[in-house]
């Protein structure tokens, strides 16, 4: 710094050096960043048109591939079967015109299955008898159109054209306004067509891509994008579609962009118009903002740095000092205030913060003396049930003095071969909790067993969820960089008092098997989720059942169970259909927690289902996404299950679900199966299932029986040999009795 600069007073030189280096640099920046900007908005822009134009063009071009590989298809498939029905139809015998019309269209179905956007399969015979499967077409002049004459020229290939409907029906009937037709057409030459009477096959397709361009421009002209008007042309400019019908050209102060089509045989170009100034309209908005926003605070920031810039050094360098010597154990340091008033305030609390201190360190000091044992030694005699709360509260005040809930970690994957834990675990843990400041300063800790942690939190804020929430997910994040191991947390209800001590651990003793439904590192907070606990806790009990069903793999029940369910759904609202999800769901995971399972065994990771049910809107998604969990967990179980000599029950109903299409399955086999006589286990099995074995087969027949006639088109009587019955008449008086309805009226009801 030269001479002339140091005589400056310090305010004009502050602000000289801020103008300088500061503002000027920063608005350089500013600027030159916003231009950049700008272009790359503009690029960003066009390119997102271009991506819409080419996914429209990927549709455009997959209807095309898959409509002429289908028409290709139907044409050679079967020695040109349907090619002959066609021919057939020039007869003048209506009778027989109507038979081979029946097998035309019998053959000609093939092509609109699954596709729902085929309007028409047409047949053009040469002595001008028209034939349509599906929709009459309504297109006047289609013989002379250019498409159906390069047909004609090109034999044995499909060739593709268009026709776009500018009114309601007037292509076919209950065509809509703005559809483009895809038309397929196919010339056979006599070596495809025997006959020699087939003009032309012409396949129309109502392609999905038209109502994407007419929904982009929609929002386009509402003002909710930016991508333009587009509209499809032809090599020749021609229009081939567009919203309102009318051919638009590049007009000053718009862009063109353009994305080809290639179709095979054809080329069309997607062209998007839009106004040139629209491209950077975000960026307009976005960069005043910006520049408001940067000028804002280089103004905020010269006006305090005005106030600022006298009397901070040296009181900052005192207070570093008292710091210091506080850190090596003097307390009986005191700062002169001095500098501005924000300054002296502050010395003036570190003075005070020093003063109580020193008292809290000498209670401290004066309670360890008197006290028999550490806080740590009082919670494991309570939780031993060594000593109750209330001699606890007796023998040491400071203990029960202040507000305080208990937490829960629990360790999940750890366990080893008797279940039992692991101990570099818990210390992995432990340490892991006692490098956390809160934890170490406001709890006191409890190991129960080698993946069970205990923690009294001692109250001492007002809203107290968020800071504890926050306390816990450092230390699992903690815990999961350092040892790859993953915690639940339960939290109970806030607490004032010695006596409900024991209520707190029972709280979470009870509703600790809620974190299956809140995925892996799970923090549970019993006082906000205490809503959900409840309604999910008072419809648990009816599925437990059906949980034990699904882990044993007992097709049967499960069958039952689920139809049960989804009949509980019918006329409730979607709100309560989520609680009984989830209470399905946690019965479930308690069944596994039983034998030391894990759902993320089942899907190999732990899922938040609070939150996938929750983004469920209806009750027919919840059936769907019910239907698939269940399928997933009771393939796992059938997979998993190991079942010894004892268990002769679950091992004959497996038996049972394998073998039940069986119909000379019998009692005696199954007996001898599971290695006892006939008697003995007819007997036992009656006591075990509540129903005779007879019943149990029959039930299990006929809920696969329901599940054939929802989910296939077989004929009733062979779904009747699929489940075990060889007579079809005795199958519909069963399953008319047991339903009261025959099997072709319950299809009819699905």
């Amino acid at each position: 710094m030269n001479l002339k600069n140091i005589k400056l007073p310090l305010k004009k030189m502050y602000y000289r050096m801020f103008a300088v280096f500061i503002v000027i640099p920063l608005l350089a920046v500013l600027m030159i960043s916003l231009f950049i900007l700008n272009q790359r908005f503009k690029v960003q822009a066009v390119e997102q048109i271009r991506t819409t134009q080419q996914s429209v063009a990927n549709e455009l071009v997959r209807d095309v591939e898959a409509m002429s590989l289908r028409l290709s298809h139907l044409v050679h498939t079967n020695n040109s079967e349907i090619l002959d029905y066609a021919a057939l139809m020039e007869t003048e015998d209506a009778s027989l015109r109507y038979e081979y019309f029946q097998k035309l269209q019998q053959s000609g179905n093939l092509v609109f299955e699954p596709a729902s956007n085929l309007v028409s399969l047409s047949v053009y015979l040469k002595n001008g008898y028209q034939t349509y499967i599906e929709s009459e077409i309504l297109i006047e002049g289609i013989s002379e159109t250019e498409w159906y004459q390069k047909a004609l020229q090109t034999k044995n290939q499909v060739i593709l054209g268009t026709h776009f409907i500018k009114e309601n029906g007037e292509g076919f009937v209950g065509s809509r306004k703005g559809t483009l037709l895809l038309n397929f057409a196919f010339s056979p030459d006599r070596t495809t067509d025997r006959s020699e009477k087939i003009e032309m096959l012409v396949l129309y397709y109502d392609t999905d891509a038209a109502d994407k361009l007419k929904e982009y421009n929609k929002l386009y002209l509402a003002g909710k994008n930016n991508l333009g008007v587009m509209q499809l042309v032809d090599t020749e400019g021609k229009l081939l579609f567009s919203s309102d019908g009318t051919c638009l050209e590049e007009q000053p102060g718009y862009t063109c962009i353009i994305t080809p089509v290639e179709t095979g045989t054809e080329t069309w170009y997607l062209e998007s118009f839009i106004k040139t100034t629209a491209l950077t309209a975000e960026f307009r908005q976005i960069g005043a903002l910006v520049l408001v926003v940067a000028l804002l605070v280089l103004a905020f920031a010269g006006y305090f740095s005005r106030s600022l810039i006298k009397g901070i050094v040296t009181p900052i360098e005192e207070i570093s000092e008292g710091l210091k010597q506080v850190e090596e154990g003097n307390l009986q340091v005191h700062i002169e205030a001095q500098g501005q008033i924000e300054l002296r305030n502050m010395i003036h609390q570190f003075n005070a913060m020093v003063r109580r201190l020193g008292v809290l360190i000498g209670d401290y000091e004066e309670q360890v003396r008197q006290a028999k044992a550490k806080p740590e030694d009082f919670l494991a005699a309570m939780m031993k049930k060594d000593m109750t709360p209330q001699e606890v509260k007796a023998q040491t005040t400071h203990f029960f003095a202040e507000d305080y809930i208990l937490l829960k970690f629990r360790l999940e994957k750890a366990v080893s071969a008797e279940h039992g834990g692991n101990v570099e675990q818990m210390n992995e843990l432990l340490n892991c909790c006692g490098r956390n400041p809160r934890f170490a300063a406001r709890c006191v800790s409890y190991v129960e067993n080698n993946f069970g942690l205990w923690a009294l939190y001692r109250i001492s804020e007002n809203e107290y969820h968020d800071t504890v929430t926050r306390m816990i997910r450092e230390i699992q994040q903690d815990l999961q960089k350092n040892a790859e191991l993953r915690t639940d947390v339960c939290i109970s209800r806030k607490a004032k008092e010695a006596e409900e001590f024991y209520l707190c651990v029972k709280e979470i003793e009870e509703y600790s098997d809620f974190r299956h439904l809140f995925g892996e590192n799970s923090i549970l907070d019993i006082e906000r989720e205490l809503e959900l606990i409840e309604k999910v806790s008072a419809e648990l009990p009816e599925y437990e059942p059906f949980a034990k069903a699904l882990y044993i793999a007992d097709e049967k029940n499960v069958s039952d169970g689920k139809e049960q369910l989804f009949d509980s759904f019918m006329g409730r609202d979607i709100e309560s259909i989520k609680t009984t999800v989830l209470a399905v769901i946690l019965a479930i995971g308690k069944e596994f927690s039983k034998d030391h399972e894990e759902f993320s065994e089942v899907f190999g990771q732990q899922s938040n289902y609070t939150e996938k049910i929750g983004r469920i809107s209806d009750a027919r998604s919840m059936k769907l996404w019910v239907t698939n969990y269940l399928a997933w967990i009771m393939d796992y179980s059938a997979a998993k299950l190991k079942v010894t000599e004892t268990d002769v029950i679950v091992k004959a109903k497996r038996y049972i679900t394998e073998h039940c299409e069986d119909a000379e399955l019998s009692l005696s086999e199954v007996a001898d199966y599971v290695g006892l006589n006939e008697k003995y286990f007819t007997n036992r099995f009656t006591k075990e299932t509540g129903e005779t074995f007879s019943s149990y087969v029959t039930a299990l027949r006929i809920q696969k029986a329901k599940e054939l006639l929802k989910t296939t088109s077989f004929k009733v009587y062979e779904i009747s040999e699929m489940v075990g019955y060889r007579n079809v008449e005795h199958f519909n008086r069963v399953f008319k009795k047991l339903n009261g309805v025959t099997p072709a009226g319950y299809r009819k009801t699905m």
